[in-house]
């Protein structure tokens, strides 16, 4: 290494920062504030301004017929970019959340959810939470309740399927697939046979069950036991299907139509890097360094009106950008090719 070269450990990042905010002083900015307001830059908009190959990583999550459709995001992820894919198709990647949920409405009867889970006072039963329902425009409350599965057993490490609706008296009709007496392969096979939603009544959701060891007996074998697999969905499965659309919003990623089946989404993400803690700190390539430090000022400035200012630095920070970006761009460019996207 050079003698007396920059190596732009976090103390020298500071001082540059002071240097392009004028900031010269603990008493115009501490040194805890200069860090805080790097630490910001670095960790929230780094990885997509410098789109190093360091800060690329791939993000896959599963999809099935009895999740909820969202699914939360690590902290680690700082943006999911394109293309993005279900099972090697891609799908439409909708930054804008509030078209994304007008495009893709719930769609359900019940106004607040039911929220299907194991039983509490008998865990060989369904219990719902205490919600609101629509019935052809007339709205209607249930109090919480627990309801039991009926028909016939389920052979052993088979899947049985069950539907929960309810009507304007309140009454709940749990129905079961039309095959659970020789039970089905998969989860989506059995819920395919359940019966479809209908006017007169509010669809609140379905039941799978599987039980590896034996066979399941509706009402009798106990949800809870360590062999028996099962899960709790609200809403109508004839409302999903195969996912054309995702959006990411408050943390979470939402694929829409919810997934009918088992499916994996896959998108490439930038990553948040790790900030710093101390001053001796240093980014993963020192190169780094003139560019947080520009683009932690800029933000700075920004924030407190200096716009002007700002925009003069934003120049230095265009030009260290175009060092990093220019020659990583071809990496990664790289790395889409390698992956089969």
């Amino acid at each position: 290494m050079v003698a007396d070269a920059y190596t732009w450990p976090l103390s020298e990042i500071r001082t540059r920062f002071r240097e392009h905010t004028g900031r010269s002083t603990t008493g115009e900015i501490s040194d805890a504030e200069c860090n805080k307001r790097i630490n910001d830059y670095y960790v929230n908009f780094f990885a997509e301004d410098a789109k190093v190959p360091e800060l690329f990583d791939w993000l896959t999550q599963a999809l099935s017929a009895t999740d909820v459709g969202y699914y939360t995001l690590a902290q680690a992820i700082a943006k999911i970019i394109e293309p993005v894919t279900i099972n090697n198709t891609p799908i439409t990647l909708q930054r804008d959340a509030t078209k994304f949920f007008e495009d893709y409405p719930d769609d359900e009867q019940f106004v607040t959810a039911p929220t299907l889970v194991i039983g509490t006072g008998d865990t060989a039963k369904v219990k719902h939470s205490a919600f609101t329902y629509d019935i052809l425009g007339y709205t209607y409350s249930k109090a919480s309740s627990e309801v039991a599965l009926t028909g016939s057993a389920i052979p052993v490490g088979k899947y049985g399927a069950w539907s929960l609706k309810i009507d304007d008296a309140g009454t709940i009709t749990v129905t079961a697939a039309s095959g659970n007496a020789t039970g089905y392969d998969t989860p989506t096979l059995a819920l395919e046979a359940l019966a479809v939603a209908d006017n007169d009544s509010a669809y609140m959701g379905y039941v799978t069950v599987t039980k590896s060891d034996g066979v399941f007996t509706p009402a009798i074998t106990v949800l809870s036991a360590s062999n028996v697999t099962a899960t709790y969905t609200d809403g109508k499965f004839q409302n999903r299907g195969d996912p054309e659309a995702a959006c990411v919003y408050n943390g979470k990623l939402y694929v829409r139509p919810k997934a009918d089946d088992i499916l994996q989404f896959k998108a490439p993400v930038y990553k948040r890097p790790t900030a710093f803690a101390v001053d001796a700190d240093m980014p993963a390539d020192m190169r780094w360094g003139p560019m947080i430090a520009a683009g932690a000022a800029i933000l700075y400035l920004q924030s407190i009106g200096s716009e002007e200012k700002a925009a003069n630095i934003f120049k230095v920070f265009a030009y260290y950008q175009g060092i990093i970006v220019g020659k990583k761009l071809i990496q990664q460019s790289r790395r889409y090719a390698e992956s089969g996207i």
